[in-house]
């Protein structure tokens, strides 16, 4: 397996979109042009292997478990829907523990750390251990620690003040606006308290020096029960295409996340489980699934309660061309 944790050097690399591409607004972040938005960012997300095999569909992830060793979960879409539960996903995850199927939750949420993660799954319902959990934040921060760019890395999104690298002097930028200057490089965790003053700073301090961007969370938006959160690589989005060079990405579906994600399968489960009997189940086609099926996992596409919602799924998966192995309604 290749390591996705060790990169040579930090190359900051410029991408133009096409030139009818137009970015919608916050408040016109529906599921279509959420879709457009990130068929907009293919030219750099993994490369997608074709899927040889027929796509099988199911009511209910419930009824294909017996295809699978573990189970990768997202949680927005899949878990929940902002503070509200996914009708079955209890029961579900029961029968999943009974056949002694691997469970991990793989979030691309990064403002929190997963054992906060683990609290506010728990406090639905859902019962995870510590181990169970991985965010892009741990992921960003393995990364980080095995390829620690100079100087202070300036943190941005982060709720809490334990994101800490070893050897690296990690600042946090919401203490204070003034520090961007002498920052020799960024990472962005979340979008929690983001604002257009936010984002002018990092532009203009990028614009004027560039250097090194990092974004845990590669998410467009997040489903809640009746709307869109805007997540990092939405404002990300504008950066780039308002002349800034692409940040380092490490959250689904890029593959930092996934070996890391591997790693700990193996480790729970305490055997070696062929990447064809594990499943992604996710609620994005170009996150979750472009992900899974780029690294070689089985995926699985849950469409009734996240971000194709009430949309034609037929029809994103014929434009995008990202073909889930598996598609369910619900747990």
């Amino acid at each position: 397996m290749d390591n996705f944790f060790v990169k040579s050097e930090f190359v900051l690399e410029k991408f133009k979109f096409e030139e009818n591409f137009e970015m919608p607004s916050v408040k016109n972040m529906n599921a279509e042009n959420v879709i457009n938005v990130y068929e907009g960012m293919r030219n750099f997300f993994p490369n997608y292997q074709e899927n040889s095999h027929n796509t099988t569909v199911a009511p209910k992830l419930k009824n294909i478990l017996d295809e699978f060793e573990a189970l990768l979960l997202d949680a927005f879409g899949v878990l929940n829907a902002g503070a509200t539960l996914i009708p079955g996903i209890v029961k579900t995850l029961n029968i999943a523990r009974e056949k002694n199927i691997t469970l991990l939750v793989v979030t691309n949420g990064a403002s929190n750390n997963s054992y906060k993660k683990r609290e506010q799954l728990s406090s639905l319902g859902l019962e995870f251990s510590d181990e169970e959990i991985i965010s892009s934040r741990e992921a960003a921060e393995i990364f980080l620690s095995y390829n620690q760019p100079e100087g202070p890395l300036g943190v941005m999104g982060n709720i809490g003040d334990d994101f800490n690298i070893p050897n690296l002097n990690c600042v946090p930028l919401e203490q204070d606006y003034s520090m961007f200057e002498e920052m020799n490089s960024f990472i962005l965790l979340g979008t929690l308290q983001w604002d257009t003053v936010w984002q002018e700073l990092l532009f203009n301090s990028l614009k004027e020096n560039p250097r090194p961007l990092f974004v845990a969370n590669p998410d467009l938006v997040a489903p809640h029960e009746e709307k869109f959160s805007i997540e990092p690589a939405y404002y990300v989005s504008h950066l780039i295409k308002n002349g800034i060079h692409l940040p380092f990405w490490l959250g689904k579906p890029f593959p930092t996340i996934f070996e890391l994600a591997m790693n700990r399968i193996n480790e729970l489960s305490g055997r070696h489980i062929p990447l064809s009997k594990i499943g992604m189940v996710g609620d994005t086609l170009h996150t979750d699934i472009l992900g899974a099926n780029s690294f070689g996992l089985k995926s699985i596409l849950m469409t009734k309660h996240g971000l194709l919602k009430n949309v034609n799924v037929g029809k994103m998966i014929k434009r995008t061309n990202i073909i889930p192995d598996y598609i369910v309604e619900s747990p």
